[in-house]
């Protein structure tokens, strides 16, 4: 029983080290900063559209390092906001082009330095526009009868890593869901998708994932992303369970699907293992929440076969330590593409398939300082203890705020 206690104790004493050491906002920035290409008219008509800021962009989709007081954001497909029936989707600036961010923190700001909007080879800009029927339907304004077409070339970008030896960078996006090779000059080279999705782009298409992450639910796809410090591995994880909310044990599912890669060339992805990553209980959130609420937001890697991933719901964020070292891999187990696996109510002790361990390291809402619950980047800084979180604002479509970022000091050294 004492023993009990001294251990309570000594997570009490590292909780409460924990602390927040910056909070920084991103100054305010024209939307064509990003897309320098955008012309004043079709800004008009995105204000006219539903889009009220033009100077609140969102880089805060993915977040990487570039040491010291330097990162690399992520844009996603842009403004959207939901129809007000049916599931259809607004993009007031259709040919808004995701981009990569440059930007740096100064006092208490974020600036950006420069964007690196994507391209197919053909030298068109890539849109955020959905790639075929199964995604959203798209309109051009909030009444939802001017229809806009499909873009198989369309990206909605979720997480970001820097390639060593100038090689590039790797995204993941979500339509597919989808890697995604982009060279230095912002071209997109490669994208892998799961196996079955046929989608005729400008750029190679290659079926390199398990089909089964072709089941994620719609606007659930591959939101993480980790890479290894020799850039040969790295590891995708989808944002949700997969299955139909309609099914009930596919909607009290609580584990979402990792999957490792070899990305030692990345013009030829491979997928070398695949996991379940269990959620926490709804239940331990501030706020009420279901299993569908439960999310994976953001992911970077630590050491070995260990990951940092940020997990959200409805009400804050948790951030865990998860160590796939020890978990099945279910490339190599029987049936192992099953979306049986996924449903609530699976033994898997009794299957012999072991998920991945889990350290929490923190909980958002015991902090002041974070007034936004949407984070979706997160980084190790160079001292190995220092986090960095940063929001998605949505282009400030429904709330009118800026792009935020916090650094959090932990009372360990992770690597």
């Amino acid at each position: 029983m004492r023993k009990g206690f001294i251990l309570a104790g000594l997570w009490l004493s590292a909780a409460l080290a924990q602390k927040v050491v910056g909070v920084y906002t991103l100054t305010p920035t024209p939307l064509p900063a990003l897309n320098p290409y955008l012309l004043p008219q079709e800004l008009s008509l995105a204000q006219a559209a539903g889009f009220p800021r033009l100077d609140l962009p969102s880089l805060g989709s993915g977040l990487y390092p570039l040491g010291g007081n330097r990162f690399l954001g992520l844009t996603d497909r842009g403004p959207n906001l939901d129809c007000a029936r049916g599931s259809g989707k607004v993009f007031p600036v259709p040919r808004f082009t995701p981009s990569l961010v440059y930007f740096r923190l100064e006092g208490r700001e974020a600036w950006v330095e420069r964007s690196l909007p994507l391209y197919t080879p053909k030298g068109r800009p890539v849109t955020g526009l959905p790639n075929r029927p199964q995604d959203d339907l798209p309109f051009l304004d909030t009444s939802c009868t001017a229809r806009l077409a499909y873009d198989p070339n369309g990206l909605d970008p979720e997480d970001v890593v820097v390639l060593p030896q100038n090689r590039g960078y790797l995204l993941v996006e979500e339509y597919a869901p989808s890697v995604v090779y982009v060279d230095l000059e912002g071209v997109v080279r490669a994208r892998f998708v799961p196996k079955g999705v046929r989608l005729e782009a400008d750029y190679p298409v290659k079926e390199a994932l398990p089909g089964i992450l072709a089941q994620r639910r719609n606007n659930r796809g591959l939101e993480n992303l980790a890479l290894s410090s020799d850039g040969k591995t790295a590891w995708a994880i989808l944002q949700s369970p997969i299955g139909s909310t309609r099914d009930p044990a596919s909607d009290g599912s609580l584990v979402a699907r990792a999957v490792r890669l070899d990305v030692s060339d990345p013009l030829n992805v491979r997928a070398t293992g695949m996991y379940l990553v269990p959620f926490s209980d709804p239940k331990d959130y501030p706020k009420p929440n279901r299993p569908r609420d439960m999310k994976y937001s953001a992911a970077f890697w630590v050491k070995e076969e260990t990951l940092l991933l940020l997990e959200r719901a409805e009400g804050w964020a948790r951030i865990y330590l998860v160590d796939f070292k020890g978990a099945t891999n279910l490339l190599e187990w029987p049936n192992g593409e099953s979306p049986e696996l996924d449903k609530a109510g699976t033994d898997y002790a009794r299957l012999g398939i072991r998920l991945p361990e889990r350290r929490l390291l923190l909980e958002t809402w015991k902090f002041k300082e974070f007034d936004a619950d949407k984070l979706e980047g997160i980084a190790l800084l160079e001292d190995g203890k220092t986090l960095a979180i940063i929001a998605d604002n949505d282009f400030a479509v429904t709330e009118d705020k800026p792009t935020k970022l916090w650094l959090v000091e932990l009372p360990e050294r992770l690597r």
